[in-house]
């Protein structure tokens, strides 16, 4: 099974360097002169966002708060890449693999840059796999307002970062090239980037800190509520969006609308209705009355420790966790994934790890006193449908599901077991058709 799965990696990574190849030699130069042509002609202020969680999250609050009093854009993909950032600020989706997709959209991209619509705000992503990433998508679009949702220990496979120090080197590059009268809004309860906030000579905002906080958070059953705290005003509010820790997704939008005239209570009640991204903990109806907890897109450490405190505290009387393979990792890979079964308690009924690495989940879990007849060590995503399903599942059972993309894919578990299939384009993430032919 493991030299298969080397064998799948090798074959994939050979085709992506060839399709890299070809978007740097005929597509990149191009988009880079046009997004030049496009700000200069519209002289918007952009908003970058970066950090280890929560970065397409983040921008979609921020939008959603902003479009109340401006116009806006932001690409509703995660792109953040040397060439996502360009499509990004050209209003153009990804061409993957297909010469012709890219020509259309190079044909597009030139129509958006000398006559698209104009904008007070682009709010874009900045995503870093390793050294040097970050310091790149600035010299293409430099930020005037940089967000920083906060920096954890992800993308440590060779070639990467070797360490949570060389993540944050990189990650701060979006803050330290403000001017004085620019913008930096940090998360206060990161210690890295309380010291780093210390140090810059743009303007600082905090949230989770004196700028803006939020209080007593509260976990429901359709979402999570707040008090949230900005100076001397306090609103209650009621999200729906699963998972407290989301309150660092919002803070930060909050916080973007009150330095640039939207009051607290619109923003909001912008946010009362603001659904996540596909695949970021997307509550989700399941079969028989069943809920499901949909986060499918990605998964670290972090974010599966955040995921897993989720299902405890969620109302149901039956919990099941699938969890899949931590992808880029490295060295740290086995190290991670065990540290995963201090957070797996007697609270759960079920877990089901799916992929190779997720294999040390259950091992650890089982040596930890978890009974052996609450554990399914399995390869697929399918598999986990196809077990889910034999399980029977039933009104108040929550079923979580959380694991990174590549070898993985368990948003095809969530399609298999979702009340209304036929909404898994609508819900789901990676549901068009290119990414059907990946594995």
């Amino acid at each position: 099974m493991k030299n298969g799965v080397i064998f799948i990696m090798l074959v994939y990574n050979t085709h992506m360097s060839n399709v890299k190849q070809f978007l740097k030699a005929c597509v990149q130069k191009p988009l880079q002169k046009l997004v030049r042509i496009k700000l200069k002609r519209i002289s918007p202020t952009i908003i970058g966002v970066t950090g280890s969680i929560g970065k397409t999250s983040t921008k979609e609050a921020i939008y959603e708060v902003l479009k109340t009093k401006w116009r806006v854009y932001r690409n509703p993909k995660s792109l953040n890449t040397e060439i996502g950032l360009l499509l990004a600020a050209l209003e153009q989706p990804s061409g993957f693999s297909s010469p012709f997709k890219w020509i259309t959209i190079l044909i597009k991209a030139f129509l958006n840059a000398f006559y698209g619509q104009k904008y007070d705000f682009l709010v874009l992503e900045y995503g870093a796999d390793k050294p040097g990433d970050i310091q790149h998508l600035i010299s293409l679009v430099k930020p005037n307002i940089s967000v920083i949702t906060g920096v954890t220990r992800v993308h440590q496979a060779e070639g990467q970062f070797k360490d949570i120090e060389d993540v944050f080197l990189e990650k701060k590059k979006l803050v330290t090239c403000l001017e004085k009268s620019e913008i930096a809004i940090l998360n206060f309860s990161d210690e890295k980037l309380r010291k780093l906030g210390t140090e810059l000579h743009s303007k600082v905002f905090w949230f989770n800190g004196k700028d803006i906080e939020a209080l007593q958070t509260k976990t429901t059953s359709k979402g999570f509520s707040a008090i949230v705290r900005a100076g001397d005003k306090k609103i209650n509010a009621d999200f729906s969006i699963a998972g407290t820790y989301h309150i660092n997704v919002l803070l930060p939008a909050l916080l973007c609308g009150t330095l640039n005239g939207i009051s607290l209570e619109e923003g909001i009640s912008a946010l009362m209705s603001f659904k996540l991204p596909p695949g970021r903990m997307s509550i989700i109806e399941g079969k028989n009355g069943s809920t499901i907890l949909d986060s499918t897109y990605n998964a670290s450490p972090e974010s599966v420790k955040e995921a897993l405190h989720l299902l405890h505290e969620f109302p149901g009387n039956k919990k099941i966790a699938v969890l899949g393979s931590m992808n880029e990792l490295g060295t740290y890979t086995e190290e991670a994934h065990r540290g995963i079964a201090k957070h797996v308690g007697l609270w759960l009924d079920m877990l089901i790890t799916v992929g190779f690495n997720a294999k040390y989940i259950g091992d650890s879990v089982l040596k930890e006193g978890f009974p052996r007849d609450r554990i399914k060590i399995l390869e697929t995503a399918e598999e986990a449908g196809n077990l889910l399903l034999k399980l029977g599942l039933a009104k108040g059972n929550v079923v979580l599901l959380k694991g990174s993309q590549n070898l993985v894919r368990l948003e095809r578990a969530v399609k298999m077991i979702m009340a209304n299939p036929k909404d898994a384009k609508k819900l789901l993430c990676r549901q068009e058709p290119e990414w059907e032919k990946i594995s």
